[in-house]
């Protein structure tokens, strides 16, 4: 039984939305992130009785999808890997086994196996989640999967598309031709001819020494863009959409570790299996440390000095691209100082300010006046156990908790920052969760801890049921935040 009703659980603006989007043709959603676009479009899907459709999204956001299906449908989902070798075997099972969801990610459109299998299944709508990733067409990455998803859109011309994007576009009009190209091809066909001709129309260009170069945006043209655009856009705020959330909120997003990263933690596990094996105590410095690089490994490898995607830094990094082009900003919180400095060099284009152990109270006086008055530095970054005492972020309403601390006291703590006297807006509050790692255990932690009325359990014992929870007792119940995600969205 699903979690969620379509009939009951969408707000009035979500089904006015819905009924918009089953309208003949197809649509673009760019209403703001976290005014629920992802319940709005499987509720196309439901309502307008599609029976094949196929979801598109990035990497990090595949799980994501699935979660939110099962929790709003009974259906079955089929998702790719990140693997490029099984990429695609999950799609071609569910040719067998009928699940009726489909989820790639948009790098299945490089390949062109994956492309003559994509256009051999008769999808009735497809779904571009985050969009603004089809932007940039000349970046060689970019150019392939473009050129994928036109074919693929050419092989299913009478296929319903919905793009959406909380940031359509990120730098200049150009960033919207492919999708306008995907939902309304007749006007803006899918070609490089035509997408020249729109950049020149509604764009300020110049010849420069490597091409062809956008400086600026034609206002003067960009009314006749929005007036062609109207009929087919959808775009609320937060603010408008809901004006009654709950003062706070939760999402947490599913994620899969690469190969390359799941390798190296496994590896790690195994080590630490190993120490316990040889009679090493718990409270050893080893063991210690051990647990330690698995939780960092679980983050970023690159922590511990190996080069290796991550499956968190993926997430955060298209969150980020997400907020371009709007005055959002975003509270980052982990526990390790090392990600910190990590991320502050991942993020450097978004004028991030850090406060850690390390730095004077002095230092972390002008990170918070800075994050709170400069609207050009976008993020703040912060450990739990520094960053979530004694300052105010209300600048942000989104807190991201790339991992937690051992107390959920401690981490409402840090969420707190932003949910203060003088925040304006719900608070969004966003756990990254890996499958099958440490997150998971630690799930079941803070559930059993928030449930024990005696207070707080020592750090042994902490370690002691991380440690043993590889498979975790039945008894557990699985950790549920205070409100979850969907109920608000």
């Amino acid at each position: 039984m699903s979690k969620f009703n379509i009939e009951e659980n969408l707000f009035s603006y979500q089904a006015e939305d819905v009924i918009k989007m089953l309208e003949p043709g197809g649509f673009l959603n760019c209403s703001e992130m976290g005014t629920g676009k992802t319940p709005q479009a499987i509720a196309v899907v439901e309502k307008g009785g599609f029976n094949i459709p196929l979801i598109v999204c990035p990497n990090s956001l595949r799980l994501e999808w699935k979660r939110q299906i099962e929790e709003w449908t009974e259906e079955k989902v089929a998702v790719s890997t990140s693997d490029t070798y099984t990429r695609m075997k999950p799609i071609i099972d569910s040719l067998i086994d009928g699940k009726k969801y489909r989820v790639v990610n948009y790098e299945v459109f490089w390949s062109k196996d994956n492309l003559e299998l994509l256009n051999q299944i008769p999808f009735d709508i497809v779904i571009f989640d985050e969009c603004h990733k089809l932007r940039n067409p000349e970046i060689a990455k970019i150019k392939k999967v473009v050129k994928g998803v036109w074919e693929f859109m050419e092989h299913h011309p009478n296929t319903k598309a919905i793009c959406m994007s909380g940031s359509p576009i990120m730098n200049y009009p150009n960033d919207l031709y492919v999708p306008l190209s995907i939902v309304k091809p007749n006007k803006w066909p899918r070609n490089k001819e035509h997408m020249r001709y729109f950049i020149n129309r509604y764009s300020f260009v110049a010849q420069g020494r490597y091409g062809v170069y956008t400086y600026g945006t034609d206002s003067g043209m960009l009314k006749y863009l929005k007036a062609d655009i109207e009929p087919f856009l959808l775009r609320r705020t937060k603010k408008e959409a809901l004006p009654y959330l709950p003062d706070k909120y939760y999402r947490r997003i599913e994620l899969e570790m690469p190969s390359e990263q799941r390798k190296l933690y496994e590896k790690m596990e195994n080590e630490l299996s190993i120490l316990l094996d040889s009679g090493e105590p718990l409270h050893s410095a080893s063991v210690i440390a051990c647990l330690m690089r698995l939780r960092q490994l679980n983050l970023d490898p690159r922590i511990l000095g190996v080069s290796s995607q991550a499956a968190k830094t993926d997430f955060i990094e298209d969150l980020m691209e997400e907020m371009e082009g709007t005055d959002q900003k975003v509270v980052i919180f982990s526990t390790f100082e090392k990600y910190i400095r990590l991320l502050e060099m991942l993020l450097q284009k978004y004028n991030p300010v850090v406060v850690t152990g390390t730095k004077t109270p002095l230092e972390r006086q002008r990170a918070v006046k800075a994050f709170q008055e400069n609207p050009e530095v976008k993020v703040f970054l912060g450990t739990i156990q520094s960053g979530g005492e004694g300052i105010t972020l209300t600048a942000s309403n989104t807190v991201v908790l790339m991992d937690r601390w051992w107390n959920e006291p401690t981490n409402q703590q840090a969420i707190d920052r932003t949910h203060r006297i003088g925040q304006k807006n719900a608070v969004e509050v966003i756990y990254p969760i890996i499958k099958d790692s440490v997150d998971e255990t630690l799930d079941e932690v803070l559930q059993r801890k928030s449930e024990a009325s005696e207070g707080f359990l020592q750090e042994s014992q902490v370690r002691n049921i991380v440690i043993e929870a590889r498979g975790l007792s039945p008894k557990f119940r699985r950790y549920e935040p205070e409100k979850p995600f969907m109920e608000v969205v």
